[in-house]
C-alpha cells in the first residue's frame, strides 16, 4: 500500500527547509518598504526639492531717499539770500547807549575851553565848530562803514545766487540720449527729478545729475515691465508632465 500516498499527493516526510535561506518577516517587510534609491521615492521628491530663490533687490532702492525731506542740520552754516536783510536789525536802546558814551569834545584844546568859559566869543565859536566837526566825521565814518558792509554782503549773496542759477541752468539744459525723455509729457518730470537730485546732492556736477536722472527713469521702466515680461517668458516655456496625480492615494 505504499503507493497510495503518492497517488493522493502526500509525502511520508515533510520537506526540509534551509534556515540560512529563510528571511525573517520583519526584514522582508522593511526591504519591501525601503526603495533601492531613496532619492527616487515620489513621497520625498517634494521635500528634497530645491528651495525657492530669494527676491532680487529692487534697482530703485538707491533712489528711495531722493524725495524724502531731509532734516535740517543744526550745525550747518546758514547761507543768507537776497531775501534776507542786508544789515542786522538796529536796537535803539543799544544804539543810544553807545552814542551816550561818545565824547565829541575830547579833541578841543583845554585852552580854548578856558577862553570860552572866560567869555571869549571867538574861543567859544571855535569850540562849537570843533564839536560839530568831530560829530560830522564820526557820522561820515559810520555811514561809510554801513555802506561798505552792506555792499560786500549784497555782493556775496548775488554771487552765490548767480552761481546757483547758472548751475540750475546747466542742469536743465543737459541733453539726453533717450528720445522718450525729450517728449513734452516726460521732459518736465525729468527736469523735476534733476532738480530734486541737485537739491539732495549739491556736490554733483550737472553731467552727473543728468546721468543719475536717466538711470532713475530707465530702472523705473525696467521695474514696471519686469512682471509682464516674466509672465510672458513663463507662458512661453514648454510645460512638463504633471505627476502630482500619482502622489494621490
Amino acid at each position: 500500500m505504499s503507493f497510495l500516498p503518492n497517488i493522493f499527493g502526500r509525502s511520508s516526510a515533510a520537506p526540509q527547509s534551509n534556515p540560512a535561506q529563510q528571511v525573517p518577516a520583519v526584514q522582508q517587510a522593511s526591504a519591501q518598504q525601503t526603495p533601492a534609491n531613496p532619492s527616487a521615492d515620489p513621497t520625498t521628491m517634494v521635500a528634497n526639492a530645491a528651495p525657492a530663490t530669494s527676491t532680487p533687490p529692487n534697482p530703485l532702492d538707491s533712489f528711495a531717499d531722493m524725495f524724502k525731506p531731509k532734516a535740517p542740520d543744526p550745525n550747518a552754516k546758514q547761507v543768507p539770500t537776497l531775501a534776507d536783510p542786508i544789515l542786522s536789525p538796529l536796537d535803539p536802546t543799544e544804539f543810544n547807549t553807545q552814542v551816550s558814551q561818545a565824547n565829541f569834545a575830547s579833541k578841543i584844546p583845554p585852552a580854548v575851553i578856558q577862553k570860552a568859559l572866560g567869555g571869549d566869543a571867538e574861543a567859544f565859536q571855535q569850540a562849537l565848530n570843533q564839536v560839530a566837526q568831530e560829530t560830522f566825521a564820526a557820522a561820515a565814518q559810520l555811514s561809510h562803514g554801513l555802506v561798505e558792509y552792506g555792499s560786500r554782503t549784497a555782493a556775496d549773496r548775488v554771487n552765490n545766487s548767480v552761481d546757483s542759477r547758472i548751475k540750475n541752468f546747466q542742469i536743465r539744459t543737459q541733453n539726453t540720449s533717450h528720445q522718450a525723455l525729450t517728449h513734452p509729457a516726460v521732459a518736465p518730470m525729468l527736469n523735476a527729478v534733476k532738480m530734486q537730485l541737485a537739491s539732495s546732492n549739491p556736490n554733483l556736477t550737472p553731467q552727473q545729475i543728468q546721468e543719475q536722472a536717466e538711470t532713475y527713469f530707465t530702472q523705473m521702466a525696467e521695474v514696471l515691465v519686469a512682471p509682464k515680461r516674466q509672465a510672458a517668458e513663463q507662458a512661453a516655456k514648454p510645460k512638463g508632465t504633471d505627476f502630482s496625480h500619482l502622489l494621490n492615494p
